[in-house]
């Protein structure tokens, strides 16, 4: 005999699939009205560090050239010192000698834009570039390629670049009445720009006498001299060096009519370098 299910177990079924129904209509029919399906909502990590966008280097092309122009102005000078003074020191003006001058650094970009040339096609700013690039030894061998008339480097020093031509002395005694008119005396050097006498130099000094009137008077003098700068004689093409000197001057005749037996200088002197 067959049995049969309770009349609540067969409509427990159909309720369950009628609550679904219900619940998904609404969404279903909101999907068949529009033609598009909803997509769930997610959270993308990277977007959110995004706050700021990246700024781009944008090149203006006056300031490119503005700035290639005086790196080639600011290398084209330094090569010219390179060349004279690429392998020795440059004398300074209270110093012994000057600080070397830094090699102007090309700009940045200049290396892309000459990278991707071949040798026979690269232009006069290429050239210096690789010049530069080739460092300070290739710079000063082209420079003194391109500049004959450059002094070499020679520190031999004759005995006669130590001989100083003195003129213009004045007292250091106030009211003395006494000047060094003309002079010359023998220094050698004791460190950096200091030297001393190596021997009494000799002087002719316009000295007061006592009845008033002025006489020519040969003296013998000992001092220290200190260097205080190179130049070029005018109209020459011969170097000098200027010297302050401080020395005592000894009359070797005086002479009943003059006071003054010694006298304290300070003057300046002229010593002339080699060709």
């Amino acid at each position: 005999m067959k049995k049969t299910l309770p009349r609540a177990h067969a409509v427990r079924p159909a309720v369950v699939i009628l609550a679904v129904l219900t619940a998904t209509a609404p969404a279903w029919a909101q999907t068949t009205d529009s033609g598009i399906e909803p997509i769930d909502g997610r959270t993308i990590t990277i977007a959110s560090l995004a706050i700021d966008a990246p700024t781009l280097l944008m090149w203006d092309g006056a300031a490119r050239r503005e700035q290639l122009e005086k790196w080639i102005a600011d290398y084209s000078a330094w090569r010219e010192w390179a060349a004279v003074w690429g392998n020795r020191r440059e004398p300074g003006w209270f110093r012994d000698s000057r600080s070397r001058r830094p090699r102007p650094d090309p700009p940045v970009w200049l290396f892309e834009e000459c990278e991707g040339l071949a040798p026979d096609a690269r232009d006069d700013t290429c050239l210096l570039l690789a010049e530069w690039s080739a460092g300070t030894a290739a710079t000063t061998l082209n420079a003194a390629v391109l500049t004959p008339n450059a002094p070499e480097d020679d520190k031999k020093i004759t005995w006669w670049e130590h001989v100083h031509l003195d003129a213009g002395w004045p007292a250091l005694q106030s009211g003395s009445g006494v000047y060094g008119v003309l002079g010359l005396h023998a220094t050698t050097t004791v460190r950096g720009r200091f030297q001393v006498f190596v021997a009494p130099g000799a002087m002719l000094l316009n000295v007061p006498t006592q009845d008033g009137g002025r006489a020519w008077k040969v003296a013998t003098n000992y001092g220290i001299a200190y260097r205080l700068a190179q130049f070029t004689l005018p109209g020459t093409t011969r170097a000098a060096l200027l010297h302050l000197n401080l020395a005592k001057a000894w009359l070797l005749s005086a002479g009943p009519n003059v006071q003054t037996r010694s006298t304290d200088f300070v003057g300046l002197s002229m010593t002339f370098k080699k060709d």
